[in-house]
């Protein structure tokens, strides 16, 4: 029996997530569910420290939007499978959790950096704040090795 279901996947365009991406893929393919791809922007202060307002352009939500749907089409390309990209922005984790919760999605499918040690205590983990807060099932893909 098939379980037709939203499969949330967050992607950052960073390498890996291509991986993320095609596990994704597979099982909403097998599963006749619906994808859904959330790329977050993070607020412009947690990208560079010394960013002030008027000092560095910066791209428009829009215009960041418009390269996401261009990569998201490049990596998906020899794939059929319909989709939905959402690009917003804000703190990765708490996005994430309020649009799994909003688009009613049955499953997360987000990628792992594989950090560890000091890096990992004070950069924490996206994917570990995801699976914390989650209220539906997350599976984490962890970087190709």
């Amino acid at each position: 029996m098939a379980m037709r279901q939203r499969v949330l996947v967050p992607i950052d365009f960073k390498p890996g997530c291509a991986a993320v991406l095609a596990w994704a893929v597979e099982l909403v393919q097998r599963t006749g569910g619906t994808l859904e791809v959330l790329h977050v922007v993070p607020p412009l202060h947690q990208l560079d420290p010394f960013f002030r307002p008027g000092l560095v352009p910066h791209r428009t939500l829009g215009q960041i939007r418009e390269l996401a749907a261009a990569e998201l089409a490049r990596l998906l390309r020899a794939r059929r499978v319909s989709y939905r990209l959402h690009v917003t922005e804000g703190e990765p984790a708490a996005t994430i959790l309020e649009q799994a919760e909003r688009l009613g999605a049955g499953l997360i499918v987000i990628g792992t950096r594989g950090r560890g040690g000091v890096a990992r205590l004070l950069l924490g983990s996206v994917a570990e704040k995801v699976i914390q807060g989650a209220t539906v099932p997350v599976v984490t893909i962890p970087p190709s090795r």
